[in-house]
């Protein structure tokens, strides 16, 4: 009878494990850092599924850059964030203000934890004040200058100033 209990404990014990490997996550540590390798906090990172055929003839950055996100995230203090992964193809988008926007096309396999160091380039754009709305819609707006009039009428009508001589 106990042996009888044990193992079907042990058989429960297995689907249990079995059902859990299916549905099973992968962690992928993602670092984000500029050309100088100095960490960016706080940069945006955005994940998309790719589907097994992407319409466009394959074009996944196009599908990745139109499709909504299926998850966000935030890198910490440390430039660094930790998203769980079931296996699949995913387009990882990483943006931070002041950089180009960053792709990577990644695939995640079972049992195959990843990371993922990004590099962002410098974005040479002219630096302005910028807007941002949700979700993800940046407005740059243009650089002003003041204009000021100064009346040159006070400088037309100086006399001239003759000088004392010394004896």
């Amino acid at each position: 009878m106990a042996a009888a209990r044990l193992a079907a404990a042990l058989l429960v014990a297995l689907a249990t494990a079995l059902t859990a490997q299916n549905t099973s996550t992968n962690q992928v540590v993602i670092t984000v850092i500029d050309t100088s390798g100095a960490l960016i906090p706080g940069a945006h990172v955005g994940i998309v599924r790719l589907p097994d055929v992407i319409p466009n003839d394959g074009d996944w950055l196009h599908y990745a850059s139109t499709a909504p996100e299926q998850a966000t995230t935030q890198t910490d203090g440390h430039g660094e964030t930790t998203v769980g992964l079931a296996p699949g193809i995913y387009a990882i988008s990483i943006a931070a203000p002041g950089f180009k926007r960053y792709f990577k096309r990644i695939e995640i396999r079972d049992e195959s934890n990843q990371s993922l160091r990004a590099t962002l380039a410098i974005d040479s754009r002219p630096i302005g004040p910028v807007v941002t709305m949700e979700p993800a819609v940046t407005l740059e707006l243009e650089p002003t200058s003041l204009n000021v009039f100064i009346p040159l009428e006070p400088l037309l009508t100086v006399t001239s100033v003759h000088r004392a001589r010394r004896r």
